[in-house]
């Protein structure tokens, strides 16, 4: 991976080939938050030509992590890695934004975003068995899904074990990944999470996630960081290979109703996993989905990412408004994607459409 210095270098001297790519810059319509703008200022504050105070560190947060600009980019410099470096930097000297500060400190209060206990929910949702321990494969649901989208996880134990995967339900107390800690430039606290989870992970040979976003924490960000472990971490789609016939459609879409499916960027430009979701969807429904006309490698982003809808909340409304309205031109009827973060973010900002997480179109 390049140096923050490296990477900042080669972006101020490039010509903004990857401006359109980056979701951010196209709906601010400003230079400065495009990810040359960005990283330039990084570079001009090293530099000291600009000081690295609360106005240049914002731009720092101007990111979703989408990947977008790494994709169009043919040196793949490391845009949001490089600016996640400069968030850790504004946030040890107090000149995130606001708004940022605040949310890590209410985090802290339960070492997850939402302020329960996610341990004693899950337990009050789960039947007994799944908590069996002493299993060497575990799933890991994450706290997104833990809190919006119980059935996910529920649905996940039962088709992981018809595939004859003796699992067991991540049991620890801490089940978020620590994603939000990073994106807000807390490494500290992110660290001591990051331990806490190998420790527990360090158990089991395998574990399967459930948020395509907790997957590339814990087996990108958490190495990245320096932190070693020898466990094998998947998504729940790549586990899951059953026969169609296995599988019982909800019976609303058994009528045929057309299903348009969004990539998440951490499943998808992150790890190159595009085929599995679209394989699941045809072998539970029957019927091939409906592409957005920005898909795969290409996808926009749905706007949860990197803490946006945090530090620029009318930017990431925007930015995920967009995709809603890229999906209703699909002319599909239901919205299904893999990650529980995106699944949110588009029922807060559109209670009205009907989004499905990808497991959860059975019955």
């Amino acid at each position: 991976m390049k140096s923050p210095d490296q990477a900042t270098s080669l972006c101020h001297s490039c010509p903004k080939l990857c401006r359109y790519a980056c979701p951010v810059a196209e709906t601010d319509q400003n230079e400065a938050t495009t990810p040359w703008g960005k990283m330039s200022a990084m570079k001009l504050s090293e530099n000291g030509i600009l000081p690295f105070n609360r106005e240049t560190a914002s731009l720092a947060y101007k990111c979703l992590d989408c990947k977008a600009s790494e994709g169009a980019c043919e040196l793949d410099n490391p845009v949001p890695e490089t600016l996640f470096h400069y968030r850790a930097k504004a946030f040890a000297a107090k000149v995130a934004p606001p708004s940022i500060l605040t949310y890590a400190e209410q985090f802290q209060k339960f070492s997850n975003p939402f302020g329960i206990d996610l341990q004693k929910k899950m337990k009050s949702l789960l039947p007994r068995e799944f908590s069996t321990p002493l299993k060497k494969i575990a799933y890991f649901p994450g706290c997104s899904e833990i809190q919006h989208f119980p059935k996910s996880t529920a649905h996940a134990l039962v088709l992981l074990r018809k595939c004859r995967i003796d699992l067991e339900l991540f049991h620890e107390p801490i089940l978020c990944c620590g994603y939000p800690l990073y994106a807000a430039g807390d490494i500290e606290n992110f660290r001591e999470i990051a331990e806490i989870n190998i420790h527990a992970f360090q158990k089991y040979r395998e574990v399967i996630v459930g948020s395509p976003t907790c997957l590339q924490t814990i087996d990108v960000t958490y190495r990245q960081l320096g932190f070693r472990f020898s466990t094998r971490f998947y998504h729940v789609v790549e586990k899951i290979k059953i026969p169609p016939t296995s599988l019982h459609p909800l019976p609303e879409l058994r009528a045929g109703q057309r299903i348009a499916y969004h990539d998440p960027c951490h499943l998808g430009r992150a790890r190159g996993i595009y085929d599995p979701p679209r394989q699941f969807i045809k072998a539970a429904t029957g019927v091939e989905p409906v592409e957005f006309f920005t898909n795969r490698a290409n996808s926009s982003c749905c706007g949860a990412g990197g803490l946006l809808p945090i530090s620029s909340p009318d930017t990431a409304r925007q930015i995920t408004m967009n995709r809603i309205e890229e999906f209703k031109r699909t002319g599909a009827s239901v919205l299904v994607t893999a990650s529980p973060e995106c699944a949110c973010r588009f029922k807060a900002i559109d209670p009205k459409i009907k989004v499905m997480g990808l497991l959860d179109l059975l019955s």
